[in-house]
């Protein structure tokens, strides 16, 4: 009887380590998700800064004081594509129509307004408010005119920050595709 109780707490007790070294390997792969997504930017940061190109525009977040350094999870970094021939931007309340597409570091599409590759000719941009995007997309957009396509890199804290989204872990970078049709301040 003595072996049963003793092999049932030793059952029990592998289990128990089991379970909490599950837990711990998830909390593992959000640090390193987490890391990954920083060390990403941080990357992106550093070309848009060097702007080697003359095509990156380097866009801090609203409130913030332009005069003090900020941390690379303060700006949105846009990689201009292709400018527009418009010559006023949207505001944060601005209906604004768009062609978008919006993926993961690791190239995962989570959300498009198209399928495959953008035909503005063709697709069906989608209208929506800035005000409901995450602050990353409506900052980037309200630096816009109409036509231009811009690749936008997004850190997490300007996206979805610590939580997750349909299809977007937490802490994600995001990289969106848009293309500003028009808008309506």
């Amino acid at each position: 009887m003595k072996n049963w109780k003793f092999l049932f707490l030793l059952l029990s007790v592998s289990l128990l380590g089991l379970s909490s070294c599950e837990e711990g390997s998830e909390d593992k792969e959000a640090v390193a998700w987490q890391q990954e997504n920083i060390a990403y930017i941080d990357s992106i940061a550093t070309v848009a800064r060097a702007n080697a190109d003359g095509d990156w525009k380097v866009i801090l977040d609203t409130g913030l004081n332009p005069d003090i350094q900020h941390g690379n999870e303060y700006y949105v970094y846009c990689k201009v594509l292709e400018n527009g021939d418009g010559t006023e931007h949207p505001v944060a309340t601005s209906k604004v129509t768009v062609n978008y597409s919006g993926s993961l570091i690791n190239g995962f599409l989570f959300d498009s307004s198209y399928d495959g590759e953008l035909e503005p000719e063709f697709d069906m941009p989608v209208v929506f408010t800035l005000s409901g995007t995450v602050p990353g997309f409506s900052k980037a957009v309200q630096n816009m005119v109409t036509g231009d396509m811009w690749r936008v890199y997004i850190p997490a804290g300007l996206a979805y920050g610590a939580e997750a989204k349909s299809g977007v872990p937490a802490n994600s970078a995001l990289i969106f595709d848009i293309n500003l049709v028009s808008f309506e301040k």
